[in-house]
């Protein structure tokens, strides 16, 4: 295959005074006529696990009828524009979470989640084991400013013992990279913008930044100009709307930065950088996810959507009760409803962000096309705390690997691990795990 032209570096970044901005893949980073360098297969994997906490109101989350082409059920019915990339799951268990075990199933099932391993019960003796996303760090991460980006809505603030004598790290945390250590994950819009695309090192720079009003992509906006009169049109229009979306999401973190400087409340101290609202908080970490992911500074993140047990109400959608109130529903029809309305309204969130990656061209696709993105809780019935039959949504084609438009519901008596699906992802990106293998993983699903 020949080459006509000279292709841009696929790591090529725009600099300014401390700023180094990668940019989203343009047509002008692929040699042209190479068509082999712009399949599916040859794509950069994009791998995502979600997870919302105290489980989901099954009857109205489980679809009627496995098989392609299935009808959404209720809950998942704002999910329809994503029905090609979408596969549902029933069946998958995660039996090293405990079965009536005692105290402590709230811990248990999110710590085993991605890990398929038992946490060990104490303070400050930690014990789980190697997560799948950082299995996937460990490879796919490897060429990324980021091996791994790590988010979530609550401060981890909390510390000792959360849970029946559990320590708050298994709460706290989504990722561990050994059986002894915990990714952090970061709550603050503003520190993970920093982190993606730079900041000022000097305070007083920094300042006069805020001061002014001024955008980081001011300083490299010359960079910019320059790099955009050796551009075609579609890659113009592409580098446009990449940069206006990465001002968007800066523009809000400044605007929740100024109410929280100006406004004055007696006795709550206000992380700079936090949006006042959940929903306002949850779309701008589902923005950078995404512009991580469109800009390559990571293929592979983890989103904490809520803390388990938590206390988060959604008065904006007239449920003014605890979300973990609402799960331990004791089949109170009240609950039920309440439960539902949360669940539909964390898919409608997720919606925001499926749209922007199913929108978005990557390659010979989109983000979408390129992605496997897991959804779901670490228990089934929040009432039962049961982590078997878990609420489990796969997102993406996986670079052709994934069929999508399918609901599986796998027998109880299969007795299927959830990690086969974790592992599955994995080896889909080209991950190999070495003998120790994952948590209770026995293998990969066949059908998908």
């Amino acid at each position: 295959m020949f080459v006509t032209k000279k292709a841009i570096s696929r790591r090529t970044f725009v600099r300014g005074a401390g700023v180094a901005l990668s940019l989203p893949l343009l047509d002008s980073m692929v040699p042209a006529l190479t068509a082999m360098s712009r399949t599916a297969a040859n794509a950069a994997p994009r791998l995502g696990w979600f997870y919302v906490p105290n489980g989901m109101h099954m009857p109205l989350w489980k679809p009627q009828t496995p098989g392609k082409n299935f009808e959404l059920s209720e809950i998942m019915g704002s999910l329809e524009p994503f029905r090609e990339h979408l596969t549902v799951f029933g069946g998958l268990n995660n039996y090293n979470a405990g079965l009536g075990d005692g105290g402590g199933p709230h811990t248990r099932n999110q710590a085993a989640w991605l890990s398929g391993m038992r946490a060990k019960q104490g303070e400050t003796d930690v014990r789980l084991g190697v997560t799948a996303d950082q299995f996937a760090a460990e490879t796919i991460g490897r060429d990324t400013l980021l091996p791994t980006l790590q988010v979530c809505t609550d401060a981890n603030t909390q510390s000792g013992s959360c849970d029946n004598g559990y320590s708050c790290l298994y709460v706290n945390h989504l990722a561990w990279k050994s059986p002894t250590e915990p990714v952090p994950m970061e709550h603050n819009p503003r520190v993970v913008f920093e982190r993606l695309f730079g900041d000022e090192s000097d305070p007083k720079a920094r300042a006069a930044r805020m001061h002014a009003d001024r955008s980081i992509l001011d300083a490299v906006y010359d960079d910019l100009k320059r790099f955009g009169l050796n551009i075609g049109a579609s890659d113009r229009t592409r580098l446009d709307e990449y940069l206006a979306a990465v001002r968007d999401v800066e523009t809000r973190i400044q605007k929740a930065e100024q109410l929280g400087a100006s406004t004055v409340v007696e006795l709550v101290d206000r992380p700079v950088g936090v949006p006042e609202t959940f929903e306002d908080h949850a779309l701008i970490l589902f923005d950078l996810i995404f512009l991580a992911y469109q800009a390559d500074l990571t293929r592979v993140a983890a989103f904490s959507i809520a803390r388990e047990q938590g206390g988060q109400t959604y008065n904006n959608i007239g449920v003014p009760e605890g979300h973990h109130e609402c799960s331990h529903h004791q089949n109170d029809p009240h609950k039920h409803r309440q439960l539902t309305k949360i669940n539909k309204y964390h898919l409608l969130l997720l919606s925001h962000f499926l749209e922007r990656m199913k929108s978005t061209a990557d390659g010979d696709g989109s983000l979408l096309d390129h992605a496997a993105i897991v959804y779901g809780a670490g228990q089934s019935d929040g009432d039962l705390h049961s982590p078997l039959d878990l609420p489990t949504l796969l997102f993406g084609k996986g670079r052709g690997k994934i069929q999508g438009n399918q609901y599986i519901d796998y027998p109880s008596e299969d007795r299927i691990p959830l990690m086969n699906l974790h592992l599955s992802l994995l080896e889909s990106a080209g991950v190999r795990i070495d003998e120790a293998g994952l948590g209770d993983g026995t293998g990969i699903l066949t059908d998908l």
